[in-house]
């Protein structure tokens, strides 16, 4: 499987990986061939890049974390939820009755689940949204990536676990009570909005702890996940160990997953840059501890990437080793002239470290 930009993409290649909305419905499934019209309709919708089947590729697996059916659901009744919660504020109606914490509960059981069945693993996989899906998309996201480096650390009980997931879950839920034309405004928000955006940490827990009545644990999440680690944050400027460890966590995946996304007015960052912005916040914005937990689960280049090596050679990533993240197996497709490699050769960076990854391809 090969990730590739639409703008390179010729119609007639089979997707790789199935496309849903912002519901969590299936768009386009693996194995359909790309027309122009849905090439023109993914690029109208916010896509940059797919995976796509070919030639050579075939026998790189690209696996998300989570099954296909647990991240759709949990898109669904994340889309739901918000859309309900939305819906009590404009009806002046109670968020109690509007937050189906049952709903919530089943996903983010079916999160941990997916997690902790396969063992400690690492994200690697570019996980593509569109401009419409992103709110939702993302939520399951920073989950996703925060139980994931939780439960790599060995150190939380399955309660823990899927108490982390329902908070970083529901941590923007407080943006359901911010006018829309804040929300989804594209572009940068000016002082007033951004003023208006920074309530949602405070909305999101009172919806949270005192109208749905969820555990303090959970609600801490939205209420802190935009807090800094040098105490610079909001909405309460808290610092340090003040900060909740499930806030410290989430912090980490919502900017990760911000940067590492496509968004109408940027370009997304390739994932061994999200993680060196991070790493510029370190001590500052974010906990060294929790930061050094959350780089050691992110695949710098994921599988299916096309990079070009250090002796000009370009090459696509066949896997990654979890134990140095930043050394994978490639495989040589050209030479440094661009010529194609009539037998392809693979080279394990863990050990010839004489190779370095000098860019990527998209």
């Amino acid at each position: 499987m090969k990730l590739i930009s639409l703008d390179a993409l010729e119609p007639g290649k089979l997707l790789g990986r199935p496309i849903y909305n912002e519901k969590g419905t299936l768009l386009l499934g693996s194995g359909v061939a790309v027309t122009s019209r849905y090439l023109r309709r993914l690029k109208e919708m916010g896509y940059t890049s797919v995976y796509i089947h070919e030639k050579g590729y075939e026998d790189i697996e690209v696996k998300d974390v989570i099954s296909d059916k647990t991240r759709r659901e949990a898109v669904s009744a994340i889309s739901e939820t918000f859309e309900s919660v939305r819906a009590s504020a404009s009806a002046d109606r109670d968020a109690r009755v509007a937050l189906d914490r049952g709903k919530v509960t089943n996903v983010a059981d079916k999160i941990v689940d997916d997690l902790t069945s396969a063992g400690d693993q690492i994200m690697d996989l570019i996980d593509l949204k569109s401009f419409d899906n992103y709110t939702f998309l993302h939520s399951v996201n920073v989950s996703v990536l925060t139980v994931m480096t939780a439960y790599g650390t060995g150190k939380f009980t399955s309660i823990d676990l899927r108490d982390l997931a329902m908070g970083a879950l529901l941590s923007d839920i407080g943006k359901a009570h911010i006018p829309l034309e804040v929300v989804q405004k594209q572009g940068r928000l000016s002082v007033d909005e951004f003023r208006v955006m920074k309530k949602h940490p405070q909305i999101g827990y009172e919806i949270l702890q005192h109208k749905s009545s969820m555990k303090p644990t959970v609600a801490s999440v939205a209420l802190q996940h935009h807090e800094y680690f040098n105490g610079s944050g909001y909405p309460n400027a808290l610092s340090s160990k003040n900060i909740h460890i499930f806030s410290r966590y989430t912090a980490l995946a919502d900017v990760y997953d911000a940067l590492t996304s496509d968004r109408c007015y940027k370009r997304r960052l390739p994932p061994h840059v999200g993680i060196e912005y991070l790493k510029l916040g370190r001590g500052t914005h974010f906990d060294p501890d929790t930061l050094d937990d959350f780089a050691r689960h992110i695949a710098l280049y994921p599988a299916g990437s096309t990079v070009v090596l250090n002796s000009g050679e370009r090459a696509v990533i066949v896997s990654n080793n979890p134990k140095k993240i930043d050394r994978p197996l490639v495989r040589v497709l050209t030479t440094p002239d661009g010529t194609e490699i009539a037998k392809p050769f693979e080279i394990d960076m863990a050990t010839n470290t004489e190779y370095q990854i000098q860019s990527v391809q998209f």
